[in-house]
């Protein structure tokens, strides 16, 4: 499969050719997620593919409230899948409590 075309905007100080996409998985997809373009983002999930985006995703310690709530929407997942965010690594908003169990947002799935 081609490399994901990822933009400058998360990757200014990395040399693009020199990405190993495999064992720097996980920070590629902690530096979409705070600092990446839309298309950067859908470039990770066509080259990962979501279920293997949400296996790695939750080994994270860097994530923020917003990037957390983020993945638990998108991702399908919940604040306790999260292994440091057990450990109180970082903090997350609560879950959307309201938000309907079967609700799509079309630009993203």
């Amino acid at each position: 499969m081609d490399k994901p075309v990822l933009s400058k905007q998360a990757f200014w100080d990395v040399d693009m050719d020199k990405i190993d996409y495999e064992k720097g998985m996980l920070n590629i997809c902690e530096r979409v997620m705070y600092k990446g373009s839309i298309d950067d983002f859908k470039e990770l999930r066509r080259y990962y593919g979501d279920e293997r985006i949400r296996e790695e995703i939750v080994n994270t310690k860097y994530f923020g409230p917003k990037e957390v709530n983020f993945c638990c929407f998108i991702f399908n997942l919940q604040l306790n899948d999260f292994k440091h965010y057990k450990d109180g690594a970082f903090r997350a908003y609560p879950e959307f409590k309201d938000c309907p169990e079967d609700l799509v947002y079309n630009d993203f799935a």
